[in-house]
């Protein structure tokens, strides 16, 4: 076992419910009520239907409850689909580490902990300390690497599978030498390639995080059964660490006066990727001080991370896909300026094709401002300088969007965002209060079944298996 396998592993072995502060607690409880107020606004999406469509057709004899439904499947594919509805909208948090690096997004990891502590008869107790390592786990990784910097690039979702197997297996009450062979089985097997985030985007960029997340708790099943994992996962001479050509030592992990990663968790006020929150937030305020139809360009300052050009991506500023679209910050300024509001609607193709919003878009570009790239990833920057025909220049400067660490949302905020998202999902009002009111005395709940029946959509929403 390499030094970063027996860190993580005697971490996750040792640590129990008692051991999360009343601040920790209560921030698993705010990501576990936002990430099931998305799966809920995700629903009745077609791709999020066929996932659970594919989790439908299995059936086990430990099984897993898919969200808002009956359905129960293997605990894999229920946490698979239920990380997809989660994930889908990329409504659900995010963290930022050292690096700035984009996403990952620690809460794809919450539908295989639910599907793993239902599956093995835990409760709610058992839910908070699992999430709780799950996310420490993505956290640490992400404050030590830079994926930007690897060559060819890797995408994150190997970190969801590190974390849920780790959380996954702590609820499965799995063993310390079985979490070891759970997180090398998780590792190994699960490289995840970032050709999903270029060119036109599809279905799979929602998907590949909740996927990592299903790996890593199918990884702590085999190790339940007794499967054992490649040595020196991490470390090894072919390990994790030397294909990326980063090699970290792990920061002091959460507990014992250390504040646990989810307690820096960035949860998003709008339905769009994290670093163009601030960019929309901006462009919703200055559409009050100007005339569209006078505007002759529009430059984004921003770090240097986010800026991208029309001549290396020139899908963001003529999206074809909603994928596209809720990725693409020169379509969803242009759709903030036009429209006044950022919602479902926004990623239909009858906007992200529409002519008065692309003519817009085309008017933007995005520039690096210097000092934003020096603040960042601590504190986000966006300037707006929109030149008008008449050659006046209108300028406007926020920093750190609602959500951000330094900029929290409120409990209410958080409710507020969940109990719109039921709607949506058409849950009856008295139901989704109810729901939610349970959520927050998470710990008390010793059935997850009865939990995951309040979830339960109406069945004239859903498809039959509701």
């Amino acid at each position: 076992m390499d030094k970063t396998e027996e860190r993580f592993v005697a971490y996750a072995s040792q640590l129990t419910y008692a051991d999360l502060t009343p601040q920790a607690n209560h921030a698993v409880k705010r990501s576990v009520i936002d990430s099931i107020g998305c799966a809920f606004g995700a629903f009745d999406v077609a791709s999020t239907r066929a996932i659970r469509n594919l989790a439908a057709q299995v059936t086990s004899t430990r099984p897993a409850t898919v969200i808002g439904t009956r359905i129960r499947s293997s605990p894999e594919l229920a946490a698979f689909a239920n990380s997809s509805m989660i994930r889908y909208l990329d409504f659900s948090d995010d963290y930022f580490g050292g690096y700035g690096e984009m996403g990952p997004h620690p809460s794809d990891n919450i539908g295989a902990v639910l599907a793993a502590a239902e599956s093995a008869g835990a409760g709610g107790a058992d839910v908070l300390l699992g999430v709780a390592i799950a996310y420490e786990a993505v956290g640490q990784i992400i404050d030590k690497l830079d994926l930007g910097g690897v060559k060819p690039s890797w995408d994150y979702p190997i970190f969801h599978s590190i974390a849920s197997s780790l959380g996954g297996g702590k609820v499965l009450g799995l063993s310390r030498p079985q979490l070891r062979d759970a997180l090398a089985l998780a590792i190994i097997p699960n490289i995840s390639l970032s050709q999903t985030r270029l060119g036109e985007l599809s279905n799979w960029k929602g998907f590949r995080g909740p996927n990592g997340a299903r790996n890593g708790l199918f990884a702590a099943m085999l190790a339940r059964e007794g499967i054992t994992g490649p040595e020196d996962a991490f470390e090894g001479k072919a390990g994790l660490m030397n294909h990326l050509q980063q090699h970290f030592e792990l920061g002091t992990l959460g507990g014992d006066g250390t504040p646990f990663k989810i307690e820096g968790t960035y949860f998003k006020f709008m339905p769009v990727r994290y670093n163009v929150q601030l960019s929309v937030w901006i462009a919703l305020e200055l559409r009050k001080k100007i005339r569209l139809e006078e505007v002759e360009s529009i430059c984004v300052f921003r770090e240097k991370r986010s800026v991208i050009a029309g001549a290396d991506n020139p899908e963001y500023w003529n999206p074809m896909t909603r994928e596209t679209a809720d990725h693409s910050m020169p379509y969803l300024v242009g759709a903030a300026f036009v429209d006044g509001d950022i919602n479902s609607t926004t990623f239909t193709p009858e906007r992200f094709r529409d002519p008065v919003i692309l003519a817009l878009t085309r008017k933007i570009r995005m520039q690096e401002d210097p000092a934003f790239t020096a603040a960042y990833p601590k504190t986000f920057h966006c300037r707006f300088e929109v030149t008008m025909k008449s050659g006046e220049v209108v300028t406007m400067e926020q920093t750190n969007p609602r959500g951000h660490p330094k900029n929290p949302m409120t409990d209410h905020e958080i409710e507020e965002k969940f109990l719109k998202q039921a709607t949506v999902a058409c849950i009856p009002e008295a139901q989704s209060r109810s729901l939610l009111a349970q959520l927050w005395r998470l710990e008390q709940v010793t059935e997850l079944g009865t939990l995951f029946e309040m979830m339960r959509v109406p069945s004239k929403v859903g498809d039959a298996g509701n």
